[in-house]
């Protein structure tokens, strides 16, 4: 079945490599924000998590937050659990959902339809020729 008149075979071994070409770099692409985007989730709950501890939080790297997690599980941290829960979901949300919803109000922004002219009242006259009147 063909959708819109567009095909999805490809005709041609050129066309096809750069169809493969550009595939690979979406895909690595989308595999680099998803690392950057990883990377920042460590930071950002490392760095709530040593400000929950009142702790620098400017000295937290990324692996402030895994080992402490380790820590609670080993025993060596008790009570800690809530901290590290808030901490790892507040890095998340910064990190990954911040961008999400301004990447999603932009994308509700340009679908508005555009007003154009001027609004006035109608005058009775107007009302009356409408025949609402």
């Amino acid at each position: 079945m063909n959708a819109n008149g567009k095909s999805l075979t490809i005709v041609n071994g050129a066309s096809a490599t750069a169809f493969h070409a550009r595939s690979a770099l979406v895909a690595l692409a989308v595999l680099a924000i998803v690392a950057v985007s990883v990377l920042a989730s460590m930071w950002a709950a490392s760095f709530f998590l040593y400000a929950s501890l009142r702790w620098n939080p400017l000295h937290a790297g990324l692996w402030g937050w895994p080992d402490a997690l380790l820590a609670c599980l080993h025993g060596q941290m008790p009570n800690a659990g809530r901290r590290l829960a808030g901490a790892a979901l507040l890095g998340v949300l910064t990190t990954v959902g911040g961008p999400a919803i301004g990447l999603y109000t932009l994308w509700e922004s340009t679908g508005r339809r555009r007003l154009y002219g001027s609004a006035r009242f109608a005058s009775e006259a107007e009302i009356r020729a409408a025949g609402l009147l």
